[in-house]
């Protein structure tokens, strides 16, 4: 689009949408990872799966 020299509202627009699509894939993955994965590792003793957990939820919310 920039290439193409595209109104740059429009390409704003595009990578809010590409943002948003980024942010509910990641979600979903770790709704996944914390109902299988994590459950997982809690269920077979290990602990360390919560410091890993708080790792992620810091790098996922800056």
């Amino acid at each position: 689009m920039v290439q193409e020299d595209i109104y740059c509202k429009d390409v704003l627009v595009q990578l809010s949408a590409i943002e948003k699509s980024v942010k509910s894939l990641s979600n979903h993955i770790l709704e996944n990872h914390l109902y299988n994965c994590v459950t997982k590792d809690i269920e077979d003793g290990n602990m360390d799966i919560i410091d890993e957990l708080i790792s992620l939820f810091k790098k996922f919310n800056k």
